[in-house]
């Protein structure tokens, strides 16, 4: 669930949680808490639109606290993961706290507002130090004049001198405690000491000091600013340390998720670069393989760049010598260090995958940042090798299927191929050496019986190149046709044995087309029609009909003879599965007609079924896309 906003950030905040959730297979909620004061911009209409844009289900309800509002839903509907945008480190960690006690089976991804920089591993840049500087100084002058203002009404008054060195001290303590670095509260000790001085004792404005007791407050005060502000800025590093390997562990854990769901390279590389981008704050360029090269370098930014300055010519060629030497190279290292950019190749023992690059900005990692760095990179190269290995089994399995279809082919059809042969033979012998000495009725049988064992061949060998056709991926010939005439011709070019049988033809009276390769879809039908004959008794009848389902033309033959039993039923249509049928002649039944009148009506976009029919009989269902005149 992503929860919606009129923040500008809100969109980047959607697209994460919709890119996530086609990545997990998750449906995705998008949750808009209306309050009292809360009204509909535009920001937030767009929001919304993203969100449906994207797949999303958008859901509003009202509440005066967001946060338990969130929960509330998030805890009723069955909501595994929950997307929410926040500026500001101390509220996302308040946040944070708040719905991780709420929530504490779900999942919170807190994302920070895109114009807020990262902080990996605590370290500013130059421009961040500045701004702490200044913002440290004001604190110090303001507390120190606090402090001062206060020392004056104390000398004013009937209380000692005493009271207002507590007031200076207290003044040193929270200066030591409210800013960043230890030194403030060792310049507001000096500060506190020239100012008592300068002010409080006599002679007063001037800096002189004639009684030798104050020497020593001075340097108990000065050695109380700086122990103070030592522990104080130990505290602080501990405190950011502890965050930091928070925000770190979490990335990690996040990566190894979102990897575990990975599918294909691209979101392997996506996921990684991405959760690397968390981790460091820093630029990185993604190089992937691609026959035994390089590919265009891809460039992800910390923040939106309009224009990309791509690398230079030198770092190409290390970024390539990293992909044959299959090592790190670049900034920080033995190799290339003059480079802004750090070389890590993804890979498992001999097997690259990518060359990632990292923009250093002059600072070298950290030992946390490294470790995680190299996890990350690791667990990459692992699932891919994974999905590798995967696909080479996949192939091998293929493969071994194809050899034994083939090798279960050849030894089908040399058996049964043997039969009518043999009868073709014999009967073309007796008819050489004994013709004169048959009656005519002995002739026409022979010739009866020649006829059947060849059109049983000629059958065999369409379903067989059918067979090829599909596999090999050729194109079929598909035009526009009216299923009626295509069934008409179809029932022409059965079985002869059809005469024994009634053929009911129940066409549809409404002028149904569809576009189909007519020969094909043929050869669908004479494989049905002719089971049909072969399996049920003589005189049985055959209703062949067509009519509308939908979008759809359904094509039903049913007979009824035995029926098919139900443990038939989910094997019917697979390849040399004749049922054990011993109403099947076992010498001419390959069992291919059934699996090739599938595979024929899948490549068409249609199904097909088989079922049982009432009393008894078998009935077969194939549906075409119709065609509207």
């Amino acid at each position: 669930m992503v929860c919606i906003s009129g923040s500008p950030s809100n969109p980047r905040v959607i697209r994460i949680a919709a890119r996530n959730a086609t990545l997990t297979g998750s449906s995705l909620t998008a949750l808009y808490v209306r309050t009292r004061e809360g009204t509909a911009s535009t920001a937030l209409k767009e929001n919304i639109e993203l969100s449906e844009s994207l797949g999303a289900t958008f859901r509003e309800i009202y509440g005066d606290d967001v946060i338990v509002a969130i929960a509330e839903y998030a805890g009723t509907h069955d909501i595994t993961d929950l997307y929410i945008g926040m500026s500001g480190q101390d509220r996302r960690q308040t946040v944070s706290k708040k719905l991780t006690k709420l929530l504490p089976d779900i999942d919170i991804h807190i994302i920070p507002d895109e114009r807020s920089e990262l902080r990996p591993s605590g370290i500013r840049n130059q421009s961040r130090k500045q701004k702490y500087i200044v913002t440290d100084t004001l604190k110090l002058l303001f507390i120190m004049s606090s402090a001062t203002v206060v020392s004056f009404l104390f000398y004013h008054s009937s209380f000692s001198n005493a009271n207002i060195i507590t007031v200076y001290i207290m003044a040193v303590l929270v200066t030591s405690i409210l800013t960043s670095e230890k030194r403030f509260g060792v310049l507001a000790a000096v500060m506190y000491i020239l100012l008592f001085n300068f002010l409080f004792i006599e002679p007063r404005f001037t800096l002189r000091v004639y009684d030798p007791s104050y020497m020593m407050t001075y340097v108990v005060s000065i050695f109380a600013a700086v122990l103070t502000g030592t522990v104080s800025a130990q505290l602080k590093e501990s405190m950011k340390n502890a965050t930091d390997n928070a925000y770190q562990a979490r990335v990690l854990l996040n990566a190894t998720k979102l990897l575990e769901k990975a599918e294909t390279e691209d979101e392997f590389f996506s996921i990684t670069v991405n959760q690397l981008i968390q981790l460091l704050g820093r630029d990185i360029v993604l190089f992937s393989i691609a026959d035994n090269r390089l590919k265009t370098p891809v460039y992800h930014y910390v923040k939106n760049k309009t224009e990309s300055t791509g690398m230079a010519e030198s770092d190409m060629e290390i970024a390539d010598w990293v992909y044959k030497n299959r090592t790190r190279a670049g900034a920080f290292t033995g190799r290339f260090s003059d480079s802004s950019f750090q070389f890590l190749a993804m890979m498992t023992g001999m097997e690259v995958y990518g060359v990632i690059a990292i923009d250093m900005d002059e600072r070298e990692f950290t030992e946390v940042e490294q470790t995680i760095l190299l996890s990350i990179i690791g667990e990459c190269s692992i699932r891919m090798e994974n999905r590798r290995i995967a696909i080479e089994r996949e192939k091998a399995m293929i493969l071994a299927e194809s050899e034994r279809f083939r090798a279960n082919l050849l030894r089908s059809i040399s058996h049964d191929i043997r039969t009518p042969l043999t009868s073709i033979s014999g009967d073309a012998y007796t008819l050489m050496n004994s013709e004169s000495e048959l009656s005519g009725e002995e002739r026409h049988r022979i010739y009866t019986d020649i006829y059947d064992d060849s059109m049983w061949l000629i059958n065999m060998v369409e379903n067989l190149l059918s067979i090829g056709k599909l596999n090999e991926g050729v194109k079929l010939m598909k035009t526009p046709e009216v299923v009626e005439d295509v069934l008409e011709e179809a029932l022409k070019h059965v079985d002869r044995h059809v005469s024994e049988h009634r053929i009911i033809k129940n066409f549809d009276h409404e002028f149904l087309m569809a576009e189909m390769d007519t020969r094909l879809i043929m050869q669908v039908v004479v494989n049905i029609v002719n089971n049909a004959i072969k399996y049920s008794q003589t005189g049985s009848d055959i209703v062949v009909s067509d009519e509308r389902e939908g979008e759809y033309v359904a094509v039903r033959i049913e007979d009824n003879g035995p029926g098919i039993a139900d443990h038939v039923i989910p094997h019917i249509f697979d390849s040399f599965y004749t049922g054990h049928n011993r109403v099947v002649d076992a010498g001419r039944s390959l069992g291919l007609g059934l699996s090739l009148s599938k595979s024929i009506i899948e490549a068409h976009g249609g199904t097909i079924e088989a079922y049982r029919v009432k009393p008894h009989g078998a009935g077969f269902c194939f549906r075409l896309k119709i065609i509207e005149i």
